[in-house]
């Protein structure tokens, strides 16, 4: 029977579905190669103790998707002797004797056991056996086409409006240890023992999720076109254009040779959820042709773009950060497909120690412009088992709400304008994060300079939200909101360089530390838009939806849940933040003041 996509129940109701719903939608125009993700290597968050159990597996994946992880690397093992990809480091034996044991055998019953012989217990959860190999424990029926079976039934089961995420998959391809020798590195595959056909990766991917994925070819012909693709559908589908290079031709016809689709763009007009690349190949594997049969992964590394950082034991970037304040052209911000793959955890750190360092880490590269990739087993306790740390982590992710935000309620609640605190502002108190406030009230505008990026200007004087939109911003400018991470901290550093009169993070005046954003729930409650304060809720009509004002107020009211439990989870790690209302660290020799995480 094929794995399902099938979560702890309790993971369903995800309390902070607004936060990513927002920063999801407020990035939808961002071509997907300059999005900061979640991402997490399944070795380590599933198969961190050894132990490749087959049901295990699926739940732990499941668990991982339900709380939001995008980017996934995931290794797989070719095995001559099985003919497939598995997940175990390990073949399983095929012609060995195979002794059953009970679950923890003990020396004794495992001490007449030959050499040459291997030993089995039951899988609780299956009626698999384990295969004990070396250090590792297998099922002999998990493979790679159990994975792409939760990602298609999950596909299946979120297909809404509300819910639609892309997903990225890195594929690391290795060859299998022989069983004998499990400790070993595994030998060279010979050219006759290696896939083909319908055995090869592609033609294993393609089977399970071709229908869902944006490959290669489809982006070639994109690109070489884009008066009849990226231009073609709705305004609200289109990438921002100021990210990629343009050429056209003496017809009129514009190409890039480097642009990528916006998510919007992927998810809505293209109707795809899924991109996939190869990650690695094993030396092992060398005479295996990637490219025989491929249509559907892009090929080496297409997906990742490696940036070399060093952070301090406190999570702190010593170098690295994709922020620069002398240099705003895109083409001098290498920032396309930016990850951190992996950075050592300092030694001798305690546990929450160490929790603080990954948590202060992602803040960090995320608000640089970096993708972060959690390779470490958390609480030496996998997904399956125990994914509130996995959960509670992900809010590291979050680039653009400050903890506890978007509040549906003011801080001083008053009946009255609780319908109008339903705009957004950057707090520079709150290290240029965002919160809500009344749409009424008065403020200076965050004004983007010729649709630029990277480059801001501040209104002349304060005005409304209603007004901010329509004509605070000088000539040359238009009101505007932050829409990935290092656009945010772009705009953050720009107002802290501005003249204390103007700006001031401790001033207890509104005016020198809060200014508006475009970013506002004026239509429906927690349906957060762009584009002013007549901008109604993209969800509205969507038939999949149904009560979604019950379904989106829901979900925010849980933030509550979710912040207390990720306070409990950071409570040491968060100790020397809770004495200080900022709590700065310096990143390339400026300081930045991080998310509580």
């Amino acid at each position: 029977m094929s794995l399902k996509f099938d979560p702890d129940d309790f993971l369903l109701n995800s309390s902070w579905a607004t936060v990513l719903l927002s920063e999801r939608d407020v990035a939808g125009q961002i071509p997907i190669n300059f999005v900061t993700i979640s991402a997490i290597s399944l070795q380590a968050a599933c198969f961190g103790d050894n132990k490749y159990e087959r049901t295990a597996a699926g739940k732990c994946l499941s668990n991982l998707l339900a709380v939001g992880y995008r980017r996934f690397n995931i290794d797989v093992y070719w095995s001559p002797e099985l003919w497939r990809w598995i997940l175990c480091p390990v073949s399983i034996p095929q012609d060995l004797p195979v002794v059953t044991t009970s679950p923890d055998p003990t020396p004794a019953t495992t001490a007449g056991v030959a050499e040459g012989t291997v030993t089995a217990e039951p899988d609780e959860s299956s009626d698999e056996l384990l295969y004990d190999l070396g250090p590792y424990k297998c099922s002999g029926g998990l493979d790679l086409s159990d994975l792409l079976d939760v990602f298609k039934d999950y596909f299946q089961d979120t297909n809404s409006g509300l819910v639609i995420y892309l997903r990225y998959l890195s594929l690391r391809l290795h060859a299998a240890a022989d069983p004998t020798s499990a400790d070993e590195p595994a030998s060279t595959v010979a050219s006759g023992q290696l896939p083909t056909g319908s055995d090869r990766v592609s033609s294993i991917v393609k089977d399970k999720l071709g229908s869902y994925i944006y490959d290669p070819s489809t982006l070639h012909e994109d690109r070489r076109n884009l008066n009849d693709s990226w231009y073609k559908v709705e305004d609200a589908y289109k990438p921002i254009v100021q990210y990629f290079t343009i050429d056209e031709d003496s017809q009129g016809k514009q190409s890039t040779p480097d642009g990528w689709p916006s998510a919007k763009y992927v998810q809505s007009a293209a109707e795809r959820r899924l991109l996939v690349e190869y990650g690695s190949v094993d030396p092992q594997l060398g005479s295996y042709d990637l490219s025989e049969g491929n249509e559907d992964i892009f090929p080496l590394g297409y997906l990742t773009s490696p940036v070399p950082v060093s952070a301090a034991n406190n999570g702190s970037l010593d170098f690295g950060c994709l922020y620069d304040s002398d240099q705003t052209d895109i083409s001098k911000v290498n920032a396309s497909w930016a990850i951190s793959n992996h950075i050592p955890l300092p030694n001798n750190l305690s546990t929450d120690q160490s929790l603080s360092y990954i948590s202060n880490l992602v803040v960090n590269l995320t608000t640089c412009g970096i993708t972060s990739t959690l390779n470490n087993t958390l609480f030496s306790d996998t997904a399956d088992n125990d994914p509130d740390p996995y959960r509670n982590l992900t809010l590291s992710f979050s680039w653009a709400w400050a903890l506890g935000q978007p509040a549906v309620i003011p801080d001083d609640p008053n009946p009255s304008e609780a319908e109008d605190h339903r705009c957004a502002v950057m707090d520079l108190s709150y290290d240029g994060h965002w919160r809500t406030a009344n749409c009424s009230q008065s403020r200076r505008a965050a004004c983007r300079i010729n649709n630029h990026p990277f480059l801001w200007s501040l209104s002349p004087n304060p005005a409304s939200y209603s007004d901010a939109y329509t004509n605070a911003c000088p000539e040359q400018s238009t009101f505007s909101v932050p829409r990935t991470g290092l656009e945010n901290t772009y705009l953050y550093r720009h107002l802290l360089s501005q003249s204390s009169s103007l700006i001031d993070p401790t001033s207890e005046d509104q005016l020198k530390h809060e200014i508006w954003i475009d970013f506002n729930s004026i239509d429906v409650e927690t349906c957060w838009v762009t584009g002013g304060p007549d901008e109604t809720c993209p969800y509205t009509s969507d038939p999949d939806q149904l009560e979604r004002r019950t379904v989106l107020v829901a979900a925010i009211a849980g933030i509550v849940i979710c912040i207390i439990a990720a306070l409990t989870l950071f409570v040491k790690c968060n100790a020397n933040r809770r004495n200080s209302r900022r709590n700065k660290r310096v990143i390339q020799g400026w300081e930045y003041e991080g998310v509580p995480s």
